[in-house]
């Protein structure tokens, strides 16, 4: 039988472990994209670069300064560190865009959810009851583009889930 130092010890080493894997997968978060995400909520500094999806989904770059034009820029849209990060966001945009159509009544109308309680990414089907969301023809459409862009890629840019 261990001693309560003995347990301690390795509860301990077990934890060191734990914060040491943690930090080896957000290592892998990171180079998976090759950049670090913009936290959500950030605001670019007077001076500061700063991205965004133009209107034709392509990434454009923006100074931030004080005038209005930029306020407005930067509250109505949104804003990334890196083009390769605004690049993805355009990437994943338009690829939903593209395998989406409208809403078509008493037909299956696929649609894509983030479920909270269970953290997962989910899709469900409507017949009559419309959502302002966007609809596909299929489950397997919409798993093809999670599997394109991976699912936490899917979660942050799609889904707006931090």
């Amino acid at each position: 039988m261990k001693t309560v130092e003995e347990l301690e010890k390795e509860i301990n080493n077990v934890e060191e472990i734990l914060n040491n894997l943690k930090t080896k997968v957000e290592e892998l978060k990171k180079s998976k994209n090759g950049f670090e995400p913009t936290p959500k909520g950030w605001k670019p500094k007077n001076g500061e670069k700063y991205w965004i999806a133009h209107y034709n989904s392509n990434p454009t770059i923006f100074i931030c300064d004080e005038r209005v034009i930029s306020k407005n820029i930067i509250k109505y849209n949104r804003t990334f560190k890196t083009k390769e990060e605004c690049q993805l966001y355009c990437d994943i945009k338009r690829a939903f865009r593209d395998a989406s159509r409208e809403f078509k009544y008493n037909s299956n109308n696929y649609y894509i959810w983030y479920d909270h309680v269970n953290k997962k990414i989910k899709h469900d089907c409507l017949f009559s009851v419309q959502h302002k969301d966007i609809y596909f023809d299929s489950r397997e459409i919409i798993q093809n583009l999670i599997d394109k862009f991976g699912e936490e890629n899917i979660k942050r840019y799609y889904l707006g889930v931090y």
